[in-house]
């Protein structure tokens, strides 16, 4: 399975001097190298975040930011995945009417995007991306890596095309107009367990992470987990959950090491905490954003790191 991503394919979907604008951006070559496709995610959420617009400013409608997550509310609706699935498609007629999905229980499950064959370019590029989107939310509403059994698409010659299709590790069949996005029957009885609904956009990207299996040996499990918890405070179990290993593996970890799971929470709160009352942000809001019960642990937790209230770290510097 290829971890790339052509430089084509950003090109094509956004633009070259756009693309090359991103990368610079993000501190990433823009010689027309391939790009990895965990940088590539970043790059693309990063723009969502700029434009506002899930769609990337490539229609023209804006789809807001948080679309899809209704999505996904739908979705959890469900018993099952297959009845998730149902009720996924049922909203995106509404959320997405000009993208609506389709599913189709049998011999094997099955999820639709109709019509993909004429569409303009840019246009079959995103749903290219889709597609392994909701493969990832499959995933992590099932609890588990789901292995498609393969995905049927239409024929495509676009630069780029096929790169994210790959990260799926099955079988492409090239045919017809729609891409079908193709599980085992059995997948439609796995119960639906996904919790932690709210942490969605952060555990989004750790699942993506997850079953597309790039090696993470350059990256240190005291970094992942920094990662996390600049993202929202998780607690241990979640923490762990995120990053699939249990809770005593993640310590083991992090002890070889030389960290723990207490000292980078704090790390990452200190640093919070001076940012936030540099700009002048409600104890109470700053004191919940951190995962305290109360503004008063905040408090104490400022005394204890800075030797000072935070009223004392509020006040300018006498020069």
């Amino acid at each position: 399975m290829s971890a790339q991503i052509p430089f084509a394919f950003l090109a094509t979907l956004l633009g070259d001097v756009r693309a090359r604008a991103m990368l610079l951006a993000a501190g990433l070559p823009d010689d027309g190298t391939p790009i990895g496709h965990l940088d590539f995610w970043r790059l693309l959420r990063n723009n969502i975040d700029q434009t506002g617009d899930e769609r990337h400013a490539l229609g023209p409608d804006t789809v807001p930011d948080g679309s899809f997550e209704l999505l996904l509310a739908a979705m959890r609706l469900g018993q099952d995945l297959g009845e998730g699935l149902v009720r996924l498609a049922a909203a995106s007629r509404i959320v997405w009417p000009d993208l609506p999905l389709a599913v189709r229980r049998g011999h094997d499950l099955r999820l639709r995007v109709p019509g993909t064959a004429d569409v303009p370019i840019q246009r079959r590029l995103y749903v290219e991306m889709v597609v392994v989107v909701l493969h990832t939310a499959c995933c992590w509403m099932a609890g588990q890596k789901l292995q498609p059994r393969r995905l049927i698409a239409p024929r495509d010659d676009a630069p780029g095309s096929g790169a994210m299709f790959a990260l799926l590790g099955c079988p492409v069949v090239r045919r017809g107009q729609d891409i079908e996005l193709v599980y085992p029957a059995s997948a439609a009885d796995l119960t639906i367990v996904a919790d932690r609904f709210e942490l969605w956009p952060n555990l989004l990207f750790e699942t993506y992470r997850q079953i597309t299996a790039e090696p993470l040996a350059h990256t240190s499990t005291a970094e992942q987990v920094l990662d996390l918890l600049w993202q929202a405070p998780l607690d241990q179990p979640t923490l762990a959950a995120a990053m699939g290993v249990s809770v005593a593996t993640l310590r083991r970890r992090l002890a070889e090491e030389g960290h723990s799971y207490r000292g980078l929470i704090s790390h990452v709160r200190q640093q919070q905490t001076l940012a936030a009352l540099k700009a002048s942000i409600g104890l109470e809001d700053l004191a919940e954003g951190l995962g305290y019960s109360e503004a008063r642990s905040l408090r104490r937790a400022t005394r204890r790191w800075f030797g000072a209230p935070p009223s004392e770290l509020r006040k300018p510097r006498q020069i």
